[in-house]
């Protein structure tokens, strides 16, 4: 019998996060032997950090039980997800992991924003190990024609039809690769394409400027809307710009082996 990959699923929204669990519902689905190991509470904003909370020098880990999945092995651990997935890639959640999925965080990871992201951060502990990774995440201050707003209403069906359409493809990239996932908040059938679009440190951490305010003591100075609007520079091409009129972007933040674009233009279905 053929061993089935084995895939770590984590974040930085929480154990309770409902991103998370669409997450693992759609590795599961894929066939894949499937472990959720994540933050004990949100951990939005620590990058690839390796925080850990001890309780008499140990890092407190406890088992959950995830809806509608009653065979995965799933734990709540106090630590960030970058200390979560550098324990999981030593085998600390069973055996390495194929793959590492992190997501589907609540908000985008684009541009600049990227560096501070712990969905993103989690995924490049993984590639600097050597494990192939994922980061996914739904975009949810998106334009299409004109300004939209969706409410409360959050489309994670949407953004696990995407991720569940590319993950046999992810599965055959070097081991090592990185990919940063960005899915519009929208029905599945408002979705444009998938497309590969490029990364750059251009743009802002739009997702971070109200966590500044709020630690600031003089938050009520600090011109939020106006920092949003001057910084964000937005590049054809970019994730950002993709992104905005409707399209799922896929994006490299690091391959081991061949071309980037040429490898991503041939993901998508």
């Amino acid at each position: 019998m053929t061993q089935r990959p084995h895939v770590l699923v984590t974040n930085d929204d929480g154990i309770g996060a409902p991103g998370l669990l669409a997450l693992a519902h759609t590795a599961c689905e894929q066939g894949y032997d499937v472990t959720v190991a994540a933050p004990h509470r949100q951990a939005s904003g620590c990058a690839g950090g390796l925080t850990m909370f001890l309780v008499d020098e140990r890092i407190e880990v406890s088992h959950r039980r995830l809806p509608g999945l009653p065979g995965v092995e799933a734990y709540s651990v106090a630590a960030h997800p970058g200390m979560i997935t550098l324990a999981a890639v030593l085998g600390r959640f069973g055996p390495v992991p194929d793959l590492i999925l992190s997501g589907i965080n609540e908000g985008s990871n684009l541009g600049a924003a990227v560096l501070h992201s712990g969905t993103a951060g989690a995924a490049m502990v993984a590639g600097a190990h050597g494990v192939t990774a994922l980061a996914a995440s739904l975009h949810l201050d998106f334009e299409i024609e004109e300004p939209r707003t969706d409410g409360a209403t959050r489309h994670w069906d949407t953004a696990a039809a995407v991720i569940g359409e590319i993950l046999p493809n992810i599965m055959t990239a070097d081991a090592g690769s990185v990919f940063n996932l960005n899915v519009p908040n929208l029905p599945v059938e408002e979705v444009r394409p998938l497309v590969a679009a490029s990364w750059t440190l251009a743009g802002t951490a739009p997702t971070l400027l109200p966590f500044i305010a709020d630690f600031d003591r003089h938050a009520d100075a600090l011109p939020v809307a106006e920092l949003l609007e001057a910084t964000i520079d937005i590049i054809e091409g970019s994730d950002i710009e993709r992104v905005r009129v409707g399209h799922p972007t896929l994006s490299l933040l690091q391959l081991n082996g061949d071309s980037a674009i040429e490898w991503i233009s041939q993901v998508s279905p």
